[in-house]
């Protein structure tokens, strides 16, 4: 009986272990998005797709934007999907999360960023991950992927959208953090989220809703060129879930607002004519990888290059830098 109890004790041991070093382990993750000329005729969403990112873990801000003065409170969960009671507002009330702060305490922050987000991502100065700490974003030295993007590049209609590398750490889809990306052109200035074409207010005309509601042209965060989130998580076998939207410059067929003065109950009967409209490409998928292989995301708008590498865990590399550490978890 007592042994009975022994062996059940060490299993239930044994299984607790394993499920700690899955929650631990920590992988090295590189990511190269370009865009590419296509002649295809593929109809695409007339809205994005939806990409939570109230949780979601923001590398690049902390980068690329100024930081203005931090709010106490941390801003209510959004959505990247246009609301019409209030745009989306995502970008500019992320968490700032860094190796030195948890992510529940990590305060929301406000920040000014440039009209274009720089394709290269990379961290100014050496990081290193800490046992129980957060994702880290590299140097541009640390990444693996140059010869990639050179060859890339060389190929007639493409253009680099966003290349960065950082290490995280891996846990179950119940418990995965999604790692926030965002490049290119910020086209807040000329067109809502929802992809709507800003009309002034001293200009007669504007855009109407669907329902034929005139909507409001005021713009609150930046309406990136690439946006969405990346999402990978460990269940025996790595697997990673893309949730983009490629904003390209486009027209379609859109109610216009009759002048000042007019009817506006004839907005409902007004017929539609080709306007300036943002669109949304979307780059959604689900596939199971492995680590070390180079992976490539196909679409014929945009293309995604992904490596997720094996890496000494970050309290091995506290104990020693040369020494790697055996990776017992998963069939990844």
């Amino acid at each position: 009986m007592l042994r009975k109890l022994a062996v059940s004790i060490a299993t239930l041991i044994a299984l607790s272990h394993h499920q700690v070093a899955q929650a631990q382990a920590w992988f090295e993750v590189e990511v190269y998005v370009f865009e590419r000329q296509s002649q295809s005729t593929e109809q695409w969403p007339d809205a994005p797709i939806k990409t939570k990112a109230d949780n979601a873990i923001d590398l690049i801000s902390p980068v690329v934007a100024q930081v203005l003065t931090p709010s106490a409170n941390v801003s209510a969960p959004c959505t990247l999907v246009f609301d019409a009671d209030a745009n989306s507002h995502c970008a500019e009330t992320l968490n700032d999360v860094t190796a030195s702060e948890s992510t529940a305490n990590a305060r929301a922050r406000e920040y000014r960023y440039p009209s274009v987000i720089p394709s290269e991502i990379s961290s100014p100065e050496p990081n290193y991950a800490s046992a129980n700490g957060n994702p880290v974003l590299l140097t541009r030295s640390q990444g693996q992927f140059a010869s990639i993007i050179s060859s890339i590049s060389r190929e007639r209609g493409t253009r680099s959208l966003l290349h960065m590398t950082w290490q995280q750490p891996m846990s179950g889809k119940s418990g995965s953090t999604p790692i926030r990306l965002f490049a290119g052109k910020d086209f807040s200035n000329t067109y809502h989220f929802d992809g709507r074409k800003i009309v002034k207010q001293n200009q007669s005309a504007s855009t109407l809703s669907t329902e034929g509601i005139p909507l409001s042209s005021s713009v609150v965060s930046p309406v990136w060129e690439l946006d969405g989130t990346l999402n990978i998580y460990l269940s025996h076998y790595l697997y990673i879930e893309t949730a983009l939207n490629l904003r390209k410059e486009g027209r379609k067929l859109m109610p216009v607002m009759p002048s000042d003065g007019a009817d506006t109950s004839a907005a409902l009967t007004t017929p539609k004519v080709m306007t300036p409209f943002l669109m949304s490409i979307p780059l959604e998928q689900n596939r199971r990888v492995k680590s070390e292989e180079i992976h490539y995301l196909d679409h014929p708008e945009m293309g995604m290059v992904i490596q997720i590498r094996k890496m000494a865990q970050p309290s091995a590399q506290q104990q020693s830098p040369n020494t790697e550490s055996i990776q017992t978890v998963g069939q990844y």
